[in-house]
């Protein structure tokens, strides 16, 4: 189970030097990675479709808003999205839905409710430290020590070297995540649906 000072930890060991004892610590190096927790954490969980932070909605229309020319209604994102998995007009997402725009806060569509699975930066979801695979847990901390402004030990070229450690270990982290992921059978597109559609009808003839 992953935990903000072993991630600091890590990120110190990354730089070269450095320890720290607690996350009340008053030294530079404790202020550097406070500063830069919040941004390398927005910017990971941008990376990926996590699964500890994927949050599953029932959205209804917002008639305050005028939907899209074409639409019917404007579902408004919930305060904690940051990236869409999935959309669908069945709670079972047995079937996507792609009959909407994506346009700012909203997503114009045609069904009402809207079924949404996204990555979510609830402290419950994608903020809840303790449910962070070790992966992601040692791909944060790699981004951080490139991050956070400290200057590296030693040979100042090492600074790149971290950079490239931070994204293989964010693609390793991608990797694991997904073979946790159950397996979906992906969902057949608008011109396959329309091909069957047209074979269906021709065969009725």
């Amino acid at each position: 189970m992953a935990d903000r000072l072993s991630i600091y930890r890590g990120a110190l060991r990354l730089l070269g030097g450095g320890e720290l004892s607690s996350l009340t610590e008053v030294n530079p190096s404790r202020r550097a990675l406070d500063e830069a927790w919040e941004a390398v954490g927005n910017k990971l969980l941008e990376a990926g479709l996590w699964n500890f932070a994927i949050r599953t909605a029932e959205l209804s229309n917002d008639e305050d808003v005028e939907p899209l020319f074409g639409h019917q209604y404007a579902v408004r994102k919930p305060s904690d999205w940051v990236r869409t998995a999935s959309i669908s007009a069945d709670q079972t997402f047995a079937r996507s839905y792609e009959g909407y725009d994506d346009e700012t806060q909203y997503w114009h569509c045609d069904v009402d409710p809207l079924y949404v699975r996204y990555v979510s930066n609830d402290e419950d979801y994608g903020w809840n430290v303790g449910a962070w695979r070790q992966h992601f847990a040692d791909a944060f901390a790699a981004f951080l020590a490139f991050e956070c402004g400290l200057p590296v030990s030693g040979d100042k070229a090492n600074r790149n070297d971290i950079h490239g450690l931070a994204e293989k270990r964010l693609a390793v982290a991608k990797t694991r995540d997904a073979v946790d992921e159950r397996v979906q059978v992906k969902p057949v597109g608008r011109l396959v649906q329309s091909r069957f559609a047209n074979t269906f009808s021709r065969e009725r003839r």
